[in-house]
């Protein structure tokens, strides 16, 4: 028997700026690096920056997501915490849990899972990165915590 959580909200959104050039508007741009912050829902299907904006794609280097939650309850010493995460605008760089990278235990065109069992503590941070490669990097899918309960 599975056990699904779902983590939606509150994220915060790290959008990091590289490539500084003006605006065809006329605006400034980012400086170079400059790190932009903004809570968001996740799914995240917005097109926009942090100040409202279009995403100028050529510009915005890396995405980070971040969310804090406490380790679930009532968990049997059997069972194992898995993390899936669904579909990302980009590459899936990195995923940390309380500063520790992860590996995928499995991974497809709709998203990929982590095995959480070993990793969790009281407190959580989890991270998720995302480069954009040609695409605005976005988490678009759905991110869900699976408590698996073995036999």
């Amino acid at each position: 028997m599975a056990h699904r959580i779902r983590l939606r909200k509150p994220w915060t959104r790290r959008e990091h700026w590289v490539n500084p050039t003006e605006d065809t508007n006329g605006d400034s741009p980012p400086a170079d690096d400059e790190v932009r912050t903004q809570q968001v829902d996740v799914p995240d299907n917005e097109n926009d920056s942090s100040d409202g904006r279009e995403v100028a794609r050529e510009r915005l280097g890396h995405v980070c997501y971040l969310r804090r939650f406490n380790s679930p309850t009532g968990i049997e010493t059997a069972a194992r915490v898995e993390l899936e995460i669904g579909e990302v605008s980009g590459r899936l760089d990195d995923v940390r849990i309380n500063s520790q990278s992860l590996s995928a235990i499995e991974s497809c065109d709709g998203g990929s899972r982590f095995d959480l069992t070993d990793c969790l503590s009281r407190h959580n941070e989890l991270e998720i990165q995302i480069c954009g490669e040609g695409a605005t990097p976005r988490l678009l899918g759905a991110v869900n915590l699976w408590i698996i309960e073995t036999e």
